[in-house]
Parts: structure tokens; sequence; C-alpha cells
């Protein structure tokens, strides 16, 4: 009598779900781990003098590994770039999402301000490669990216919604929402900046209250910044 022979499993057969699984969460903390360090670098030499074969050494993995990773330098900056704006607006939008509804005051929206702020303090490598750009935040000059347009398109509208609800209770100046939220971000940007230049030995609060006494004499109305700022005008009231 003949002998039948049992097929063959395929070699190829796919991985339990879990063990897929497994294997993109042990891949994504290696991805994680080498844009890391690749942001220290990207923040103290800036993106021109920034080696991959460096990026590879501080990482502790081979040029290969890396472009395994990233096919490129500019594509491992705009990945750090994206993660990072994608967690400072998540953040910011979780505390916004319902105050943006039904503002109250002004001092809710200087409360916005600092959560933003504290988040670009508390990352001073990913706030250098912003400030490195050389670019002002926000601007196509940026070149951003499909994803990064998007995001900045987010928090832009979410700012010009504020201008339009503190112009429409007379708390602000009347001016146009998006030139105000722009120059918002340019307030900003030139105290952080002077904040990274001079060695980030001031410390966060003192920071965030500058920029928050910075948002009310430019946009607030006399009234309104009267109330909120301090007799010298420099700082908000205590």
């Amino acid at each position: 009598m003949p002998r039948t022979t049992a097929p063959r499993r395929s070699a190829t057969r796919k991985p339990p779900a879990a063990q897929r699984n497994l294997r993109r969460a042990k891949a994504a903390l290696y991805r994680q781990h080498i844009m890391d360090a690749a942001e220290a670098m990207f923040a103290r030499e800036g993106f021109a003098q920034t080696r991959m074969q460096a990026v590879a050494q501080a990482a502790g993995v081979s040029l290969a590994t890396l472009y395994q990773q990233f096919k490129g330098k500019e594509e491992l900056h705009r990945a750090i770039l994206i993660a990072r704006d994608a967690e400072m607006l998540s953040q910011v939008m979780e505390r916004a999402q319902n105050l943006l509804q039904a503002p109250q005051s002004v001092e809710q929206i200087l409360a916005l301000i600092a959560v933003q702020l504290s988040f670009l303090l508390e990352h001073p490598n990913y706030l250098n490669m912003q400030l490195q750009d050389g670019h002002a935040w926000y601007h196509s000059a940026a070149r951003p990216s499909a994803e990064e347009q998007h995001m900045w398109e987010r928090g832009l509208a979410m700012m010009e919604q504020v201008f339009t609800w503190g112009t429409r209770n007379q708390l602000f100046i009347s001016d146009a929402p998006a030139d105000q939220a722009r120059l918002t971000l340019a307030l900003q940007q030139a105290r952080l900046a002077s904040w990274v230049s001079g060695g980030m030995l001031a410390p966060h609060a003192a920071v965030i209250a500058a920029i928050q006494a910075d948002f009310v004499r430019c946009f607030c109305r006399p009234a309104v910044a009267a109330r909120l700022l301090a007799a010298d005008g420099a700082t908000l009231k205590a």
C-alpha cells in the first residue's frame, strides 16, 4: 500500500499577532532611541554640521542600521520635528478642548499659553532645532511637510479662535485674528531665542511670565491691560 506524505507546513507562515505586535513595539522603541540621540546632536551642532555617522555613533548603531530607519538626514530631522510638534499640539489641545468652546477670561488664555511654553522649555533640544531653522515659526519658508502644515494650521486656527472671541468680548484690540496669531508666535520666538542665547539660565516661570506680559501689552485693551499688569507694565500682577 503506497505511503502518503503529509503536506509540508509553509516556511513563510506569518507569526502570531502577539509576536507581530511585539516586533512593532521593539521597532518603535529602536526608532525613538535613534531620534532622541539625533535630537540632541541637531540641537548642539545644527542641521548642516550634523553627520549621519556621528548620529549612528551617538545612538550606538551601525550606519547601515541608521539608514534602514531613515533614508537621509533631512528625513530624520523632519521625523523629530513632526513627533515633537504632534506631542506639543496634543498636550495643548487636551487642555484647550473645552476652554476654547466657551472661554471666560483672559487669565484662562494666559494659562493655556503657559502650557505650550512649558512644553518648549522642558524640551530644549526641540526648541533649539526650531530656532536654528532661521525662519519665522509656521512660515512656508521652512518648507513644511504636509503633516507639519496640517498641524501648524490647526494651531493657528485655535489661536485665531481665541482672538476672535477676545475681540468680540471687547478684551482684545480689534485686528485681523490671523495676524494676531502670527504676531503671538513672533513674540514667543524672540523671547525664547533670548533665553537660549543666555544659556537657558532663567527659571521657566520667569520666561513664561515675561511672554504672558508681552501678550497682554500687545493684544489687550488698555483697561484690561491695566487690570492684569503690574504698575511698571513689565510683569503681570502677583
